[in-house]
Order: C-alpha cells, then structure tokens, then sequence
C-alpha cells in the first residue's frame, strides 16, 4: 500500500511538472527519480528508554526532484520514508516499532565549473519526524549548508559527492514542547556519494551511499548514525 502511494505521488508530480516545463523551462532540466535502499543504523536516546544503544535495519523509499536553471543552479525536494524495529541487546523487552518520514530542499549556487569538473554551494531545509511505540515522537527542523562536487566522466557516467552540515536544529517532542539548538550543542553531518548512467536522453539509474549522523548534548542523550545504499531509476525532461 505505501509503495503504491509513492508511485501514484511520484506519477502526479510527474504529469503536473512535465506540463508546467512545456511551457516554462528548457528540456531536460528537470529531473524526477523514485528509488529504494536499504538502511543500517544505531540510536541512543535516553529520553525514551534507558538503553545504551538500538540498533535497525530495513527498506527505506525515496522520491526525488532537481530543477537545473539556466546558470546551472540546482533545486532539490527529496521525500524518504523508513519503518522498522528498534532491537536492543541489553533489554529486548523495550525493543519497539520505528517510523521515519523525511522532507528536505536545498538551493545550490554553481560556483566552479571547468571542464568536466563543477562545484555549488548552497542551503539545506530537512524536516525529519520520527515516530516511536506509545505515541511519543520527534519532529526535527534543521537548517544549514551543502556543497556538491560533480565530476562527468564521460558523456554517459558521473560521480557526485554532497555534504551538508546543519547549524541549526528546532526539535518539537511529544510533550516537551519546542526546543532549539545552535552547533555548540547539536552537531550532525550527511554526506552522499553517487554514481550516475544514462540510458537515454530521458531516463538513467544512479546507485547511492549515505552516510548520516546526529549529535544531541542534551542531558537525555540523543545519537544517530545510518548507512544507506539505495538504487534509483529517474526521468529527465
């Protein structure tokens, strides 16, 4: 049920900016991709239960949309979602359902470009709410900044590597209420490696590796690390 939802989100998307593009933007500057991975990740958060560590596993689904100005500035949406178990060594009587649906948006300024080689620069917007047993949840908002490095290898082959940093984290929990944080109490780090093939001038593959962590120094100790390597198929037009 919820891999159909995200083809018939995906399918809507698709009919609604291919007939704005049309009339609108160039060819082949838009870019649209479902793809889905697998996810390996560790958590502590004190707040909910007293173990050391959780650790998870599982299928994670994304949705993806990259709008490429004239300038070669990028616009990104992303939407991931993730269900799984929390499983706990130590006490497996807490071990308990885990949900996590992603929204992010980032603007990148090309800065460099020579050649097959390119650099931009921008801002990152991602809203993560993560849902735990007993109704209790998180809804982070963080702000912060993103470089990406593209390198074409050939007319048909590239490698892309992006790395955002946020500096600001608003987290709403259960109820707690609202909280902020700057980077002397939260730090956290997402960086992405991908390689792209195009099959034709309007659909390619990309197969990707993320790499996230998040740092709370609160004194209900959060941390989270996740592993992610997912295949996606996009259209371009």
């Amino acid at each position: 049920m919820k891999i159909k939802l995200l083809l018939l989100i995906s399918i809507f998307i698709l009919l609604y900016t291919n007939g704005f593009s049309q009339t609108n933007t160039n060819p082949k500057n838009n870019n649209l991709e479902f793809s889905t991975g697998f996810n390996s990740g560790s958590l502590k958060n004190l707040e909910f239960a007293p173990v050391s560590r959780y650790d998870y596993d599982g299928l994670f689904y994304s949705l993806n949309y990259e709008r490429k100005s004239r300038n070669e500035n990028l616009f990104e949406v992303q939407v991931d979602y993730l269900t799984t178990e929390l499983k706990s060594d130590a006490i497996p009587q807490l071990n308990t359902d885990y949900s996590k649906i992603g929204l992010g948006f980032s603007y990148l300024k090309q800065i460099f470009d020579k050649d097959v080689f390119s650099i931009h620069i921008g801002l990152q917007s991602q809203t993560t709410a993560s849902l735990y047993r007993d109704n209790y949840y998180l809804v982070d908002q963080e702000f912060g900044i993103a470089s990406r490095f593209t390198y074409q290898l050939n007319k048909k082959q590239y490698l892309t590597s992006k790395l955002t940093i946020p500096l600001v984290l608003m987290r709403l929990r259960g109820d707690f209420g609202l909280d902020a944080y700057l980077v002397n109490r939260y730090q956290g780090a997402l960086w992405n490696l991908e390689y792209g093939y195009s099959i034709s001038n309007h659909f390619g593959l990309r197969l990707s590796y993320d790499f996230k962590y998040n740092r709370l120094q609160i004194p209900n100790a959060f941390r989270e690390l996740q592993h992610q390597v997912n295949l996606g198929i996009n259209y371009k037009f």
